[in-house]
């Protein structure tokens, strides 16, 4: 994830306050091709485990190798041909599981260097041509009885997660697993070296191992990112067309990390909605080279910072192209000041297309962070609770880094219909289409959501004047004079009443919500954090850091609260501010700092 994303001078972010949800009729998990084809894939490395130690069980009790050998020829050759069938079923369903899981092969190596491991382990100190031969077999039977079962409740969590949303089903069914091998292994009573809880062990890590290489794809490559191009994508009963606002081909990006956990990133970059806007270039029309998540390795995005929360988690990077905040499904041509320009307006089918590949390659996350700096917070605020239906079965966060939602009514009524947000708002959802027409904002959508997913924590960043031309307040300042394309590079003039809109918004959304939603409002006027050094140092204006602020976040524990600075005018090295300064920038000793309300010598308020 790179550090801020940006992909023209100053910033990238629409400031939008809409109370919106695009999205088109969710299909429950359950019913996923890819969960079906992960869960038969699943039951078959249960039975071939099963199988396979109970082959050596009677290798055990009798010695014969050739009856032991073919039992775990037929048992292999079963699971390559089922293997194989989930895939075709998988496919003709319309989702790809064949990059998914691991290869059968891989799989069957797995498991054989397990049992492997376990025979030799029971066997040790046993003398086979005795009753001792009998003794090892009732310990594999045992041992194979438990393998499956683990495995086999895998399965049915992954075929319907939305079924046991906290794992508990499947931690029973573990539990009395490990119970039944415990009971059969001290009731065998053998001269055996091995240990109930060394065989346990393995049989446990056998199963980590397996569920890593059904739920998530090893095809993705671990450490840096992939680039992934998008074509038209069958998905969810629709056709979804990928592409960038200049009508360019659509990509985005992915890696693959070391625990199963998820973070989905929406990148920002501007937006437009009319014949000026989307001809200045204030929004990147295409992706390309530069963004390459792999370009940026500051803050959050710095994978080698052990205090990075996320350094070790799979990755996915919805790239953004498309200037509608993540969210636009329309075509337009504008005409104006410029010459007429054509504009692709297709961030939700991008993002639609994104979300169906992640579901593909990775499964069942145990935990998902949905985040987006700039314009990618509308699209992490608007696209997570659709994501909560493809992962019921994990934990969510999710947090908008520079993407208040701050904007006019002007722009409500006039320019954000040009993107066609409410043809995709999801009918399962009807509260949603209330509070798009009712003025209730940002903390009217926010209550909804919340109430829908109250186990899910949200949360809003930003610095307390998030500036420069393509900050919170520059895109504020041109809502404020549409059609006065003069007064839109002054951006500093929609500073002070961003800022009180902002804060007003944020106390009042925390009012609404106040269990499972938390604002943090920091110093000075830089755009966006995700990709910067400071989340983990800067406390100026008596803030906690970020990087503690989030992993309370994650955690679930007291830090978690409500921030917001003190002294917040005071300008950090680097934030954006006008040269030459101009009010509300005020030059104090060695100090540049934003004062809405300053003071003359003679103790006239400045005008």
């Amino acid at each position: 994830m790179g550090a801020t994303f940006r992909r023209f001078p100053g910033g990238t972010l629409i400031t939008f306050g809409v109370t919106i949800l695009a999205a088109v009729p969710a299909v429950a998990a359950s019913f996923y091709p890819v969960n079906k084809c992960v869960a038969a894939k699943q039951r078959e490395a249960a039975s071939y485990c099963r199988k396979a130690l109970n082959a050596w069980a009677a290798w055990d009790a009798g010695q014969d190798a050739g009856r032991r050998d073919a039992a775990l020829l037929r048992a292999a050759a079963g699971l390559t041909n089922r293997w194989a069938k989930a895939k075709r079923a998988s496919a003709a369903a319309g989702a790809d599981c064949a990059a998914t899981t691991a290869s059968s092969s891989a799989v069957l190596d797995a498991i054989n260097a397990a049992v492997a491991s376990i025979v030799a382990d029971v066997n040790d100190g046993l003398d086979l041509g005795t009753n001792d031969g009998k003794c090892g077999a009732t310990i594999l039977r045992a041992a194979a009885l438990k393998c499956a079962k683990l495995l086999q409740a895998d399965a049915k969590l992954v075929n319907d997660p939305a079924a046991d949303p906290h794992r508990v089903v499947r931690g029973v069914k573990h539990q009395k697993a490990h119970q039944a091998f415990t009971k059969k292994f001290n009731k065998a009573a053998c001269d055996t070296n091995a240990t109930v809880n060394g065989v346990e062990l393995q049989i446990d890590q056998l199963e980590q191992l397996l569920f890593a290489q059904t739920t998530v794809s090893p095809s993705v490559s671990q450490g840096s990112y992939d680039r992934i191009d998008a074509g038209p994508t069958q998905y969810q009963g629709r056709t979804f067309s990928p592409v960038c606002k200049s009508g360019t081909p659509y990509a985005f990006f992915a890696r693959r990390g070391t625990v199963n956990k998820l973070v989905v990133y929406y990148q920002g970059g501007g937006a437009c909605w009319e014949n000026v806007t989307c001809s200045v270039g204030v929004c990147d029309p295409s992706v390309g080279p530069g963004d390459d998540p792999d370009n940026f390795q500051v803050g959050f995005a710095d994978l080698d910072n052990p205090a990075n929360p996320f350094k070790d988690w799979n990755a996915v990077f919805v790239s953004y192209c498309s200037c509608d905040i993540h969210f636009g499904d329309a075509a337009q041509d504008y005409t104006g000041l410029f010459p007429p320009i054509h504009v692709e307006h297709r961030g939700f089918q991008n993002a639609k297309v994104v979300e169906k590949w992640a579901r593909e390659h990775f499964v069942l996350p145990e935990e998902v962070f949905v985040t987006g700096s700039s314009a990618g917070a509308y699209g992490a605020w608007f696209h997570a609770p659709l994501l909560h239906e493809v992962w019921p079965a994990s934990r969510f966060n999710v947090l908008a880094d520079a993407g208040n939602g701050v904007v006019t009514q002007e722009f409500l009524d006039n320019e954000f219909p040009n993107w066609n947000f409410e043809a995709n708002l999801p009918p399962q959802y009807p509260q949603l289409v209330e509070v798009l027409h009712d003025g209730s904002g940002i903390p009217g959508y926010t209550k909804v959501i919340t109430d829908l997913f109250p186990e899910t924590r949200w949360a809003h960043y930003s610095t307390a004047y998030d500036g420069g031309q393509g900050g919170q307040s520059g895109f504020y300042n041109v809502m404020l004079h549409p059609g006065d394309v003069a007064q839109w590079t002054q951006w500093w003039n929609g500073a002070c009443p961003w800022n009180e809109a902002m804060v007003a918004q944020a106390i009042d959304t925390a009012a609404a919500v106040p269990n499972n939603y938390r604002y943090y409002i920091g110093t000075g006027s830089r755009h966006t954090m995700w990709g910067s050094d400071k989340v983990y140092g800067d406390t100026t204006g008596g803030v906690p850091t970020i990087v503690s602020w989030v992993n309370a976040m994650l955690h679930g524990t007291p830090q978690w609260t409500n921030v917001q600075c003190t002294n917040c005018g005071l300008l950090l090295p680097g934030d954006p501010r006008p040269n030459p300064l101009v009010p509300p920038f005020f030059q104090q000793g060695g100090d540049v700092v934003i004062d809405c309300n300053p003071i003359s010598p003679a103790g006239a308020f400045l005008e």
